[in-house]
């Protein structure tokens, strides 16, 4: 990832915060104690006991808590002095009636039942909402990692054709269609027709499961928005390197992503296999349409 500054209101913050990583699966929780750490702070992780690999953070200071146990959380962050919370990377749901949670995460669990009920944003910010009441600041991913946001137009060589823009407007509509009802956040459209629609298995579980429908030629786009509301704080939409990958592997022409409202995991990276690839990789403003 590129090495720059975490966000200016962050650092005129810098003495008096210390940020804790409440660590899923994927790259973003180590990409952002990263960019902390190159920038001088010193994150501290708690990495979700099943889904965020220990080996990988060996280099950072954390220790592994199963889910349920939110009154570990809450002491491990207090412990460390952290005073800023980001939550990074998927965690899957788990299975409520086998778990054992702790005397915190039982009022946790009450809040997350119902607010399951109103879908996975529902359920994110019945989570932020009690650790704030817990007085940590809850921080957003782009808050301290702002290079890793989609910026606005063409990043790579390849451009989209008269009939991607076409499918890129369809798409637009639809995932805001479907983000509406909290389903997902993307949708693969070619020639008008939606090939697609992103569920429970995300983005590159899309992405696979399209590669069935592939044409000969390269045909239809990934077009990939935040839901209306979305608490971005606690789940922003990203992608990384392996998701350009496995479009260019589905035979897609290309990837549109929401300018300012999506991440990019190793931008660099990503727009090169972009461009080997032969695909287009942009930012939209979905209101606009461009």
């Amino acid at each position: 990832m590129r090495k720059r500054s975490v966000d200016s209101v962050i650092r005129n913050d810098a003495s008096s915060m210390r940020v804790g990583i409440i660590a899923g699966s994927g790259s973003l929780p180590l990409a952002l104690a990263t960019a902390l750490q190159v920038d001088g702070k010193d994150p501290y992780l708690l990495l979700i006991e099943g889904e965020a690999d220990p080996a990988q953070y060996k280099d950072f200071s954390h220790e592994v808590i199963r889910i349920t146990k939110v009154g570990r959380f809450l002491k491990a962050l207090a412990r460390e002095k952290c005073t800023h919370i980001t939550l990074a990377g998927p965690v899957k749901r788990p299975n409520l009636k086998n778990l054992v949670p702790d005397m915190e995460g039982v009022k946790l669990l009450a809040r997350i039942t119902g607010a399951s009920r109103k879908g996975d944003d529902g359920l994110m910010r019945a989570i932020t909402g009690y650790l704030q009441e817990k007085g940590f600041t809850i921080i957003g991913a782009h808050e301290l990692a702002s290079d890793l946001l989609v910026p606005s137009g063409q990043l790579g060589k390849v451009s989209p054709t008269e009939q991607d823009d076409a499918d890129i407007a369809a798409g637009v509509r639809i995932v805001k269609a479907v983000g509406a009802l909290d389903i997902g956040q993307a949708a693969i459209l070619r020639d008008a027709y939606v090939l697609a629609v992103e569920a429970a298995e995300g983005t590159d579980g899309l992405l696979t499961r399209s590669a069935a429908f592939a044409w000969d030629k390269r045909a239809g786009v990934l077009v990939k928005l935040s839901k209306p509301g979305q608490e971005l704080k606690a789940d922003m939409p990203t992608i990384g390197p392996e998701t350009v990958t496995l479009a260019a592997e589905a035979n897609l022409r290309g990837i549109a992503l929401e300018e300012h409202k999506t991440l990019i995991l190793d931008m660099k990276e990503a727009i090169r296999r972009a461009d080997v690839a032969g695909i287009f990789l942009i930012g939209l403003d979905p209101e606009s349409g461009s």
